[in-house]
């Protein structure tokens, strides 16, 4: 992945560092880091990215929202409407005003994500005019709008990272399905989103598939690159073997397959617990489901429907208890909808099972079920299909334990090799350097006269 990364910005004509004149020490790029979404909210992949940039030498500076997500409320000691600068884990924050909801109401999100967009690009200049780049973190779409303007009024070079295809995940999420709206919506979204590639000076995608769709509505292969989301290293590492969920749930030394996260329509969880009833002669083979989501409801009614006592509900966890939950399990699942938008998302959850070592049954497919593959990690099964999910699982548990183990082991050498932290937030950061070098002294001085 990473001779492929740099042969496409080398390609592209933008050089690195190592290629410049040695003219004497230069001063570290600023980044002028966009984001709608960042902590306190339950955010964790734009702090993660800020911190990576800041070890690896880069100044950046952070441009977001008041805290509203995913409640849709402003959380304790902000308000919807004041700009407020503060420090969060060493870095400088800015937060500019928006509308706070989080709803199913198409004009309420679209509000939301709009006055994030228009209250950044009034407010902001304090962080991206002093940017030597601004990085766009892609997830909403809009989040590029106040880079765009910063790129119109001071030359400020941008990076899109495209976390979620626009108009793609807006339709799956079920916003906007049919009729006359939706038409006039996807022209519009397509519209601003291919003008968002344009002026892009460069783009990261988080999955191969992404980088080919990309590829295939015109952006130019040089303009694109991959760079994986990592987890958080410092949390999501391999433990020992946990006994404290399964005595909660009264087990010993059965055998545990665990989904963690959010029980939503997306992951077609019902599949899995249709796979269970197809198990019922293996009596001590467990599903243990952790988490919350909208789904929950009619999946405990599922579950008591088919009288499976076998299916376990948790509340969910924090965050830091959450890899000696996993440890609890024998066998993690993934599980997405059978969806062409979901064959190119890598969702996180991938990459946290890898960096915790743990073996994965993947009801998925496309560039996620190909990492497990490659990875070596465990089993995939076709998304959707319960009987074939029933015997990966059967096959999972007829594997014997120190084979899941090595499982976990190669997975979580892949993890280093392919998709950790210090392979991927250097790559980063050698595209910002990059892009900031590429743009032009005459824009640099110009901003440095400013400061």
């Amino acid at each position: 992945m990473t001779n492929t990364l740099y042969a496409n910005v080398f390609d592209g004509g933008i050089r690195s560092c190592a290629d410049a004149d040695d003219t004497g020490p230069t001063p570290p790029a600023r980044v002028g880091f966009v984001t709608q979404w960042f902590p306190p909210e339950p955010t964790a992949i734009p702090l993660l990215i800020a911190q990576a940039l800041r070890r690896q030498g880069l100044v950046a500076d952070v441009l977001t929202g008041v805290p509203n997500y995913p409640t849709g409320r402003v959380q304790t000691g902000y308000a919807a409407y004041r700009r407020v600068r503060q420090t969060w884990d060493g870095l400088r924050v800015v937060r500019t005003p928006l509308y706070p909801n989080h709803s199913h109401s198409v004009l309420g999100r679209m509000a939301n994500y709009l006055s994030y967009a228009a209250s950044s690009t009034m407010f902001g200049s304090c962080v991206l005019r002093r940017a030597d780049v601004a990085l766009v973190y892609s997830s909403p779409a809009t989040a590029a709008i106040p880079a765009m303007a910063a790129r119109l009024r001071w030359g400020t070079p941008y990076v899109l990272m495209i976390m979620d295809l626009w108009p793609d995940s807006v339709f799956a999420s079920g916003f906007l399905t049919e009729g006359v709206a939706r038409r006039v919506a996807q022209t519009a979204l397509v519209g601003f989103t291919e003008q968002t590639y344009r002026w892009a000076d460069h783009i990261t995608v988080s999955s191969p598939g992404m980088r080919e769709v990309l590829q295939q509505r015109g952006v130019p292969e040089s303009k694109v690159s991959v760079v994986y989301n990592w987890a958080d290293e410092k949390l999501m590492q391999p433990l020992a073997p946990s006994n404290e969920l399964r005595r909660s749930l009264g087990l010993t030394d059965e055998f545990v397959v665990m989904y963690a996260g959010n029980l939503g329509s997306a992951q077609r969880l019902d599949v899995a617990i249709r796979a269970m009833s197809q198990l019922r002669d293996l009596a001590n083979f467990h599903l243990v489901l952790v988490g919350e989501g909208i789904e929950a409801v009619p999946l405990r009614s599922l579950a008591d429907e088919l009288q499976l006592r076998t299916v376990h509900f948790v509340d969910p966890v924090s965050r830091d208890r959450m890899p000696d939950v996993m440890a609890s399990a024998d066998v993690q699942l993934v599980s997405l909808a059978d969806d062409p938008l979901f064959r190119i998302t890598m969702p996180s959850k991938i990459q946290s099972i890898l960096a915790c070592g743990q073996p994965i049954v993947a009801a998925i497919a496309g560039d996620a079920a190909g990492v497990v593959r490659d990875a070596g990690a465990g089993f995939v099964s076709r998304p959707g299909d319960q009987g074939e999910l029933a015997e990966v699982l059967r096959r999972a548990y007829n594997t014997p334990r120190q084979c899941l183990l090595a499982m976990g082991q190669t997975g979580h050498d892949y993890y280093n090799r392919v998709m950790s932290e210090s392979t991927n937030s250097w790559a980063l950061a050698d595209i910002i350097r990059a892009v900031a070098r590429a743009g032009g002294a005459g824009v640099h001085q110009r901003k440095r006269q400013r400061r």
